[in-house]
């Protein structure tokens, strides 16, 4: 008999990383403080057509849709989540209610297709890049953007590398997540038949009063309650933490922000 309740399954959604949880608005908007910037360089780069049909997969707290919106202002956005508790306020927007690893779009219906901070998490990911690839219509865009983590596991620090190999179990235990995929975002593009391939990364730091660094600390924070009731981390370990990322004397780099896009080839 199967006695797990549904907010104990696993997965984003039901994780401590869920639009539910307390905090996490406040997680979202670091997030976008630091990574909104890029996304933003990135599809200056892209030529779009008139009145494009953009798509923001699991589109968080809203503020890309919502640049997106403005910086074109002929376009169609549709914003997506699975939760999209954060998106319904959010003017010249179509909010839909979208599961990224079911759901799907009609082939070639849509001019770029832009996802961000979401692949890394679901363990479907490559199925549904490959998916995504398909909704793109000829001369289109595909644009993903996400997370490595691979900085802050080749720190010296001892404490810092313990807390973030600990973050890291977390996410690969309670959700399938893959904090090193987005290294090679370039390659899974190229796979899968695009071309103009164009890839863009922003070093993130902690201890530096950055947005990357309110990012990681409000992350961490976040998942401080998980990575005790696990046993990954001890709460001398947390405080410590907390103590060396306020000394003016460290600053490290934590993450890697990558952006990765290619185009789907014209037909004939």
């Amino acid at each position: 008999m199967n006695t797990t309740g549904p907010a104990e399954e696993p997965g984003y959604t039901n994780s401590y990383l869920g639009d539910q949880q307390a905090g996490q608005l406040m997680r979202l908007r670091t997030l976008e403080r630091a990574f909104d910037p890029l996304s933003r360089t990135v599809f200056g780069l892209l030529p779009l057509p008139e009145r494009p049909t953009i798509l923001d997969l699991g589109a968080g707290a809203g503020s890309f849709a919502s640049w997106l919106s403005t910086r074109y202002s002929d376009a169609t956005v549709i914003a997506t989540d699975i939760d999209p508790r954060f998106l319904t306020d959010i003017p010249g927007i179509r909010v839909i209610t979208h599961n990224a690893a079911t759901d799907d779009f009609p082939a070639a219906s849509l001019d770029v297709v832009h996802v961000r901070a979401l692949l890394c998490h679901l363990p479907e990911r490559e199925d549904i890049l490959t998916r995504l690839a398909t909704w793109v219509r000829p001369g289109g865009w595909l644009v993903i953007e996400d997370v490595s983590l691979q900085p802050s596991l080749g720190t010296a620090n001892p404490l810092f590398r313990k807390v973030a190999q600990a973050g890291v179990t977390l996410l690969e235990q309670s959700i399938g997540s893959d904090m090193l995929w987005a290294d090679t975002l370039p390659d899974r593009l190229r796979e899968r038949g695009l071309s103009n391939i164009g890839y863009r990364t922003l070093e993130g730091r902690i201890g530096d009063d950055s947005p990357a660094d309110a990012f990681w600390a409000t992350t961490t924070a976040h998942a401080g309650p998980a990575l005790l009731k696990r046993g990954l981390l001890s709460q001398n370990d947390l405080d410590a933490m907390v103590k060396l990322r306020a000394s003016p004397t460290f600053t490290e780099a934590a993450l890697t922000f990558i952006s990765a896009w290619g185009q789907v080839p014209e037909r004939g």
